[in-house]
């Protein structure tokens, strides 16, 4: 809002930011003050043309029907950034209006993201809650939203907040975004953010940057800081300036020659701290300096919100203070505003949204008031408006509450709101100090409200450091902050530069185990396609094992290299019982990206395998006769009678289940006769000697794997001992498969399965063999191990003791807390939102914590489950942590 001179001069800035920063935050009045009455208009009414042009609004809450917003969205037209304002900040009414319009937009134009007001740091954190579901949206309002920024600390702005997250849960392919505008204060996680990437990518530069950086980055509270900010001596305030451009003009130096997301976003954070530091380094004793300040916050505004808009590609919903995005000042001392800016850039892609009210009550402090805090803030009556003003000329215009697009209203109305009149333009504080305003030249769309009521503040939560984990080492958080690498999503689509210490980790390796700490997460599935996709291309990695059936595998490699048959249809039928875990649309997406890789490098294509043991398909069986067949017609009565009843009839699901229920004496002669087929295969297969990837090889191939299905199901699973003995071999079998597929193609493979199958040992007595340790023993270090971890969040899976699962069995079910002393607790306590750690490389107190077994959440398709004991140092190579899992999107199975 408007930009006040007060007569101290020094503290100018802080009571101009305070005076338009915010937006509603305030406890309400009571219930809705109902429908005051008002002078109807006659007919001979000046106003009447007015009254044409308004359109009445149902209500401004954001819930139920929008067919009364349907104009407002004509007026929208094709522009890409909405600017929606308010005439106070402390208002329900004009936050709620604002959220209505966001739905709107985003449920019936395609809109996609909102810029608020607010710190560049805070819509960060709030925007990495919405795409993740990290942290509490709560808390993270109460430490930002201080000082200047109070009133936006409110539960019209929560409500906001969680409806886009809600949405995000239900569109996770097509995400809501959250982004900050303001440059009143710049997080400590900015400096984090920028420091990081030049430690990564501009090794060069991390001490210059480092030497400039010291000092500032904020340890105070966001309202401490900015208190401080403007008290420091202005030779000290430049100096600080001068050192931040410093970093800017280093970062800008080194862009790099293509696309670079990674460095665009370093560099956006060291901008937004910039125009922080310069800000504050204006003389604010001199009102020509304090007006230029203002000019520089606006412009600051206008570009963040431009770089957000092409970054993303969205088109979004811009929230603010009226005086900040109409498109002509309402105040000699706000030179130059926002949406001025706005519209000189981006012409009529700029829609500005002016609101209005006659009276109604609103949350304020007392008038100048400097570095309010939540007590300052009170209920303020404000009275209809006076005669002359221009709410006093749109009150009497339409129903109670209504809008209008100006460009298209007529001549006589057009002409009548082309005046300047005196507008209430209330900030932070009250009574405001008499804005001006020609909305014709100011707005594009006018909403008026006839009577509005306080926003409903809310409680500020004291920010709290976690305690420590009892038993942990002194010192070994700050080494773990220091060894852990951000990890920036585990979406696979986007730039993956934040892998490249992954990389380094991986080295010659010719096999990676990508591990799960439970099945049914999405966003570990989606993290095994993103690594995978990262060491295809930069690391010639051409192969994906995943633990499913064999006959799986060889129908999706053929749909890779030949596109024949429908990856979702083989998915369908193969991905059963207990592999209705991987019937995902997170391994759907991988397909297609393998496929579509494929078609665009037919010369080096990448292939797929299933390395499993619980299920033989029909193709298997056909492929080993149709080879006998061609190759050794002599052995056809022989193998086909050893196959006979054995090719399975029924769907995965079914047949799975029925085997297994045989008689033991049964499924032990169908080994047997599986046994003996492969045992005539092998006979011809010139005394041992194959050539790599001829037809007689894989046909011994599918015959193993035939037999191994076979010996898997002919184990006496009511004898403890040899249910061991069968975990022990279908472990043995995983890896021989998996070492089998990584001789014949030669190719560099992600292995991907549950932590419990690529670990290098076992943590569990029931699995006395693990794939991951016999690889490892096979393989030496050219096999790495990347197990993966969690906080909290949802995941699918089943019930307790519910061995053959079907899809009805499948539920979402939340994880609770992390066990007291867990791995997992002290893993979380690491400030990145996600992160990973080379455990070879780590500092020397790390690596000696991880060398504990500690318990640990390995989740399968069951829950609820105790926690595994693990030690992590033994069982892996890299360790990533995530904060919060989704459930994975699981396919249907016809």
């Amino acid at each position: 809002m408007t930009p006040l001179i007060p007569r101290r001069p020094a503290a100018a800035l802080l009571v101009w930011l305070a005076v338009v920063s915010g937006t509603a935050a305030a406890a309400p009045a009571g219930g809705d003050p109902g429908v005051a009455k008002r002078p109807p208009t006659a007919a001979g009414d000046v106003l009447s043309p007015l009254a044409e042009a308004a359109r009445p609004l149902r209500t401004v809450e954001p819930s139920g029907p929008f067919e009364d917003l349907r104009p407002f969205g004509e007026a929208v037209g094709d522009a890409v950034v909405v600017g929606v304002g308010e005439a106070a900040h402390g208002s329900h009414d004009f936050v709620a209006f604002r959220h209505r319009v966001l739905r709107y937009l985003v449920e019936e134009k395609g809109f996609r993201s909102f810029v608020l007001e607010a710190n560049w740091s805070a819509g960060l954190r709030l925007d990495d809650y919405l795409l993740t579901g990290r942290g509490d949206p709560a808390r993270i309002m109460s430490e930002e939203f201080r000082d200047a920024f109070l009133l936006l600390h409110s539960q019209e702005y929560l409500d906001m907040i969680r409806w886009m997250r809600a949405y995000n849960v239900a569109h996770p392919d097509d995400p809501l975004r959250f982004a900050g505008d303001d440059n009143g204060y710049a997080g400590p996680e900015l400096y984090d953010r920028v420091v990081d990437h030049v430690r990564r990518t501009h090794p060069d530069l991390l001490p210059a940057v480092t030497g400039l950086y010291e000092g500032l980055r904020p340890d105070l509270p966001v309202d401490a800081w900015m208190r401080a900010a403007v008290t420091e001596p202005l030779d000290e305030r430049r100096a600080r300036a001068e050192r931040t451009g410093r970093v800017l003009e280093l970062l800008r130096a080194h862009e790099p020659a293509g696309t670079d997301g990674d460095h665009a976003w370093a560099v956006q954070h060291a901008t937004v701290i910039d125009q922080v530091a310069r800000l504050y380094a204006f003389d604010l004793t001199d009102p020509a300096a304090v007006s230029q300040a203002m000019a520089h916050r606006d412009t600051a505004m206008a570009e963040n919100t431009l770089w957000w808009h092409r970054r993303t590609g969205h088109r979004l919903v811009l929230g603010g203070h009226n005086s900040h995005l109409y498109t002509s000042g309402s105040t000699p001392a706000l030179p130059l505003t926002q949406g001025a800016v706005l519209r000189r850039r981006l012409g009529d892609g700029y829609l500005a949204v002016g609101l209005s009210f006659d009276r109604g009550a609103v949350h304020a402090t007392a008038q100048g008031l400097q570095n309010p805090a939540d007590d300052d803030v009170g209920r303020v009556e404000v009275e209809p408006a006076a005669p002359g003003s221009a709410e006093h000329v749109l009150d009497r215009a339409g129903p109670r509450d209504w809008y209008a697009d100006l460009r298209t209203a007529p001549p006589a109305a057009r002409a009548l709101l082309g005046v300047t009149r005196p507008k209430r333009e209330i900030g932070t504080d009250y009574p405001p100090p008499g804005d001006r305003v020609d909305l014709l030249r100011s707005a594009d769309v006018v909403v008026h409200l006839h009577e509005i009521r306080p926003s409903r503040r809310l409680a500020r939560e004291v920010a709290e450091r976690r305690p420590p984990v009892p038993g942990t080492p002194t010192g070994l958080l700050p080494a773990l902050e220091e060894a852990a690498r951000p990890l920036r999503t585990v979406e696979p689509t986007g730039p993956l530069d934040d892998l490249r210490p992954l990389g380094e980790a991986v080295g010659d390796a010719r096999l990676v185990g990508v591990g799960q700490a439970v099945h049914g997460s999405r966003d570990f599935l989606a993290l095994q396609h993103r690594v995978f996709r990262y060491l295809v291309e930069e690391k010639g990695f051409r192969s994906f094992v995943l633990e499913g059936p064999w006959s799986a595998g060889l129908r999706l490699d053929d749909h890779l290299l030949t596109g024949r048959g429908d990856p979702a249809r083989i998915m369908a039928e193969e991905f059963q019982n207990a592999y209705l875990f991987m019937r995902t649309r997170e391994v759907l997406d991988l397909i297609r990206w393998m496929r579509a890789y494929n078609v665009a490098h037919p010369d080096d294509p990448l292939r797929f395998a299933g390395n499993d043991s619980s299920h033989a398909g029909p193709e298997l069986y056909d492929r080993v006769v149709d080879h006998v067949r061609r190759a050794h017609p002599d052995l056809l009565p022989v193998v086909t009678e050893l196959y006979r009843g054995l090719r399975p009839t029924l769907p995965a699901g079914e047949h799975m289940v029925a085997a297994v229920k045989e008689p033991l004496a049964v499924r032990r002669e169908k080994a047997e006769r599986t046994g003996r087929v492969l045992e005539l295969l092998r006979a011809r297969s010139s005394a041992g000697r194959t050539v790599a990837g001829d037809d007689h090889a894989r046909a011994v191939r599918n015959a193993e794997a035939v037999h191994q299905v076979a010996r898997q199901n002919a184990f006496d699973y009511d004898d403890p001992a040899e249910e061991r003995e069968a975990l022990a071999y279908r472990d043995t079998v995983l890896a021989e498969n998996t070492l089998w597929w990584l001789r014949q193609t030669g190719t560099r493979t992600v292995l991907a399965a549950h932590n419990g199958h690529v670990y290098l040992e076992g943590f569990t007595p029931d699995y006395p063999v693990i794939q991951g340790g016999l690889l490892r023993r096979a393989l030496g270090d050219a096999y790495r191990v990347v197990g993966l971890a969690f906080d909290h969040g949802s995941f699918h899976a089943t019930d307790e003791g519910v061995s053959d699962p079907r899809d009805e069995d499948v539920k979402v079910f939340r994880s609770g807390p992390v066990a007291a002393g867990s791995a997992e607790q002290t893993l979380a306590r690491v400030s990145h939102r996600d992160w990973y750690l080379d455990l070879r490389t780590a500092p020397p107190s790390v690596r000696a914590w991880l060398d504990v077994t500690r318990p640990k959440r390995e989740i399968g398709t069951q829950w609820p489950r105790d926690p595994d004991p693990v030690n992590l140092l033994r069982s892996a190579d890299v360790v990533v942590h995530l904060h919060e899992i989704r459930p994975s999107r699981l396919l249907p199975s016809g």
